[in-house]
């Protein structure tokens, strides 16, 4: 669907890092065959992430995509893209995959910046990128990666101070007829309720 693969309802394409790397970055980097055409090929540096092909409902996308070489410009480490609108920003460190005691791959989280004239926001959306390791990672394998792109979820305490602003109060008073102090006091057990 939108240059993926529709998977029956209820299902959802949730592989575990090693998995990831072990039956689908590994076999697209060699050319063999994948075990499904589930992940499409799409470059990520492209566009803006609400323009990824997909179904904009899953949590999570993933796309093949050859690797970018960083452009250092004014202290910052950022990947371009070549639309204008922004661009990733490496976060955090690179951490390593290991499978069977051996590395396999390196995962890093990239952020994306949206270009306003002069200002750089920070969005919500982030890509995990995974690269294999050791000897896949040469250029004989074509320099491959997959991505993993998604969007954070909105902090507690922005939802709390967006929930306070909308939130509007009647102010109102009760008017009683008599005088009420609250409910009469429970009477005491008589003989028979023993």
């Amino acid at each position: 669907m939108n240059g993926g693969m529709k998977l029956p309802i209820g299902y959802r394409f949730h592989p575990t890092e090693q998995e990831l790397i072990l039956h689908y970055l590994l076999r697209k980097a060699f050319a063999s065959p994948l075990p499904s055409s589930i992940i499409p090929v799409f470059d990520v540096f492209f566009s803006h992430p609400l323009t990824f092909p997909g179904d904009q409902k899953e949590k999570q996308r993933y796309f093949f995509c050859k690797k970018r070489r960083e452009v250092t410009s004014n202290e910052h480490n950022r990947i371009k893209i070549s639309s204008g609108d922004g661009y990733w920003k490496p976060i955090g460190k690179e951490r390593q995959i290991i499978a069977c005691g051996k590395t396999i791959g390196i995962r890093r989280t990239l952020s994306f910046y949206e270009t306003n004239k002069s200002s750089f926001n920070k969005t919500r959306w982030n890509m995990i990128e995974y690269c294999l390791a050791g000897f896949a990672s040469t250029k004989v394998c074509g320099e491959w990666a997959v991505y993993n792109v998604y969007e954070r979820k909105r902090s507690k305490v922005s939802k709390q101070r967006k929930s306070r602003k909308d939130l509007s109060c009647i102010h109102f008073t009760v008017v009683s007829d008599h005088d009420e102090t609250g409910p009469p006091p429970p009477s005491p057990p008589t003989s028979s309720d023993e």
